[in-house]
Formats: C-alpha cells, sequence, structure tokens
C-alpha cells in the first residue's frame, strides 16, 4: 500500500540538524515507494495564535495566513513526520505556532463533535525528531508533551522518536554515529502499522 507522507520541517535554519533528519526520513519513505511532500515552515507565512477565541464558534481561525493549507495538508497525510530543533528546553518558536494555531481542531472536535480525518481503514501513525544542544537528560520532555498533545488532535499515533541531545551547531548531527540509521529504521517501521 502507498501511503501519503508529510514532512515538516521546523527549524529556522534550512540545513539545520533536524532538517538533515528529516531529509533522510523522507529519502527512506520515498525509496520504499511512498507519496512524500516536505513542507518548509519558513516558507510560510504563519502568524501566533492571538487567543481571540473566535475558532470557538465556528472551528474556523479569523487569521488570514498559509495555516489552512496546512491543515489540510495534516489531514489528508497518512503519515506525519515532524522535525523539530529544541530551544530553550523546549520546542522552537516556529513549531509551537504552529501547535498553537490547531486550536480550530481543538473547537471543531470537541465542541463541534465533528471528525477532523475522514476514516481510510487503517490507523495514522507520526514520528518525530529532534535535537538539542544540551545534554540534560530532561531536554525532550516539555517538547514531546508539545508534540504527542499536536498528534492526539490528528487522530495520529505517537511512534518512538529519534530524539539527540548534545547536537548544536549546524551540521553537528553529520558526526553522529547511529542517528541517520535509527531515523531510517524509525521511518520504515511508521510505514507497516
Amino acid at each position: 500500500m502507498t501511503l501519503s507522507v508529510l514532512g515538516l520541517a521546523c527549524s529556522p535554519r534550512r540545513n539545520g540538524n533536524t532538517t538533515r533528519l528529516l531529509l533522510e526520513a523522507m529519502d527512506s519513505a520515498k525509496a520504499e515507494g511512498h507519496t512524500t511532500e516536505l513542507v518548509y515552515l519558513t516558507d510560510l507565512n504563519i502568524h501566533p495564535c492571538q487567543g481571540c477565541g473566535a475558532c470557538s464558534d465556528k472551528g474556523i481561525c479569523v487569521i488570514k495566513d498559509d495555516i489552512p493549507k496546512l491543515q489540510e495538508k495534516l489531514i489528508q497525510a497518512d503519515r506525519l513526520i515532524l522535525a523539530a530543533p529544541i530551544f530553550m528546553m523546549a520546542l522552537n518558536a516556529q513549531t509551537k505556532i504552529i501547535i498553537d494555531r490547531m486550536q480550530t481542531f481543538w473547537a471543531l472536535k470537541y465542541l463541534h463533535h465533528q471528525t477532523l480525518i475522514n476514516p481510510s481503514g487503517f490507523e495514522r501513525v507520526g514520528l518525530f525528531l529532534g535535537a538539542a544542544g544540551t545534554k540534560k537528560p530532561d531536554v525532550f520532555d516539555c517538547a514531546e508533551r508539545s508534540i504527542k498533545t499536536l498528534f492526539h488532535m490528528l487522530d495520529i499515533r505517537y511512534a518512538q522518536p529519534c530524539l539527540y541531545s548534545g547536537i548544536d551547531k549546524a551540521g553537528e548531527i553529520n558526526e553522529h554515529p547511529t542517528a541517520f540509521g535509527e531515523v531510517r529504521k524509525a521511518t520504515q517501521a511508521l510505514m507497516i502499522y
């Protein structure tokens, strides 16, 4: 079965470490014959949530930007691979902005009792790829909680993530002895759920 795989590159650095991990994952999915689409958040016109509450009325955001196009891609994807760096022990701003803007999905799902995803007969699954400069043992805890919440909102099961601490400078992930092999294996596992 051919799956549609959406990759979200959330780093502000176009060639950052998490983007490099994501490219490896997308190449792996494509090599197995799946349809892939890569979206760089830096290419999109996205504004932060204003907390106005308008989405609670109809499940529609009043901000006019590229979020509706991204939401459509998120709804249609069979598999989601999200790659984001850790800044200050949490997700970077670009990633957090898109998560906050998914409040419309929360409103549709819980206030208006609407199904977001058309049932296709199989489970949607997502993978989180991350890198952090610090080696603190809890460096990914906050980020994982946010990503798990996003995936839950999208009816996507959270797969075992690939997270790498002590990776800070651009390109430093290339020196990691196991990262790319682990990402390939995780991506292959993602396709057989």
